[in-house]
């Protein structure tokens, strides 16, 4: 049983810095390496993903490029606190640095390219949730169809707003539901949806409706949105997993 020592714990690390550094390796020459440095976390990554040489068929990989929420720590802790939605899949990485199901990837909730203030605190867990890849992680490449219900999405004037996502995805849930069927197989309503990614009171109120943030940016929402980030730990914290979550942050020696 978690007392509040060990929730206030939890709720600590949920807000410490991530750096990650190095990639872990693959199959039986993979090294996870997690700890603490100070108030920031090092984290190794194993997501690497491969790619097919249209020419010739061969795999290949761009130069590696860290990504906090896609690192080993990260990982590890959304199979955690998504265990009731990635009942098929178990983990996100293969051992050959690859996506399990792309329905299913690490992403970043408030970024910093409209919120540069944020910059030393929002690669934390507790800016971090798990949405299909084309969701949270489009490119050039991704298909138009997916590219416009996206996080990113200019057909929707979403430029990555979490505000704005959600009312989109409130207002078109059935559209996700037919895209991202894995995905969504466990997640029936937009109800639901708020629930499994801990948002209640955070970026929605307890009606269930979106708090909106991003077309009134001044000085103070920096502020607004580290707040909001305190509160997803604070709810998390005091989730069903705060057991497991204390063991595997215990596991690494972070609170130390």
């Amino acid at each position: 049983m978690v007392d509040d020592a060990k929730r206030k714990q939890v709720y600590e690390v949920l807000l410490m810095p991530i750096k990650c550094e190095n990639h872990s390796g693959f199959r039986n020459d993979r090294k996870v390496v997690i700890r603490k440095e100070g108030n920031c976390i090092k984290t190794t990554e194993t997501y690497w993903r491969p790619y097919k040489d249209r020419e010739t068929g061969e795999s290949f990989r761009y130069p590696f490029i860290p990504d906090c929420d896609m690192s080993d720590f990260a990982c590890g802790y959304y199979e955690i606190i998504y265990k009731d939605i990635l009942k098929d899949v178990q983990k996100l990485v293969d051992d050959d640095g690859d996506l399990v199901n792309r329905e299913f990837a690490g992403d970043t909730m408030t970024s910093v390219s409209k919120l540069p203030q944020l910059r030393n605190s929002y690669h934390c867990l507790a800016n971090f949730w798990m949405v299909p890849e084309f969701i949270g992680r489009t490119s050039k490449y991704t298909p138009n169809k997916y590219q416009k219900w996206s996080k990113t999405s200019s057909v929707y004037n979403i430029q990555d707003f979490m505000d704005r996502f959600l009312v989109l995805i409130n207002e078109n849930f059935e559209v996700y539901k037919s895209l991202y069927p894995s995905y969504f197989k466990n997640i029936d309503t937009f109800k639901h949806f708020v629930e499994i990614h801990y948002l209640g009171g955070v970026y929605v109120d307890e009606d269930y409706n979106v708090i909106k943030f991003s077309n009134n940016i001044d000085m103070s929402t920096p502020n607004i949105l580290l707040k909001v980030m305190k509160n997803r730990a604070e709810k998390i914290s005091k989730s069903k997993y705060v057991d497991k979550l204390w063991d595997y942050f215990n596991e690494y020696g972070l609170f130390k």
